[in-house]
């Protein structure tokens, strides 16, 4: 059996763990709350490209703009275009939108195949995520 010091001392080191390890989790709950700032309405993508009617081997220029109720967004973490064609899945690319402006992003490309493509913006912002896709067809 232990001795009654042995026993407060061992409880007193078990309370202090408890204690000390919870009060370490303050800082992570007040980063898990850092999003707070902004609305929980929800993002809203505006997928275009230009020319609205594109040919083969024309540099198309890809357009995501988002806004979140009535302000632009212009600190979206990420914004990806993906371009896959319908008639053959692997042939794909990727492309990382640059921030132009008012809530703008955009990247280029060209196409060297006609056929229809599926084109999709990953957009994530604001701790949401969204990706509209609308089909674009290349012309010969």
């Amino acid at each position: 059996m232990m001795k009654p010091k042995k026993l407060i001392a061992l409880f007193t080191i078990v309370a202090m763990s408890m204690i000390v390890s919870c009060s370490g989790n303050s800082g992570e709950s007040s980063h898990m709350h850092d999003g707070s700032e902004h609305s929980m309405e929800p993002i809203h993508v505006e997928l275009s490209w230009n020319p609205v009617e594109v040919s083969v081997n024309q540099k198309v220029v890809f357009e995501a703009v988002v806004t979140q109720g009535s302000e632009t967004v212009d600190d979206a973490k990420a914004v990806l275009f993906e371009i896959v064609n319908k008639n053959n899945e692997e042939d794909k690319q990727e492309l990382e939108g640059k921030l132009s402006g008012n809530g703008t992003y955009k990247a280029e490309a060209i196409l060297m195949k006609e056929g229809k493509y599926d084109v999709t913006s990953h957009v994530t912002a604001r701790t949401q995520h969204s990706m509209p896709t609308k089909e674009l067809t290349v012309q010969p």
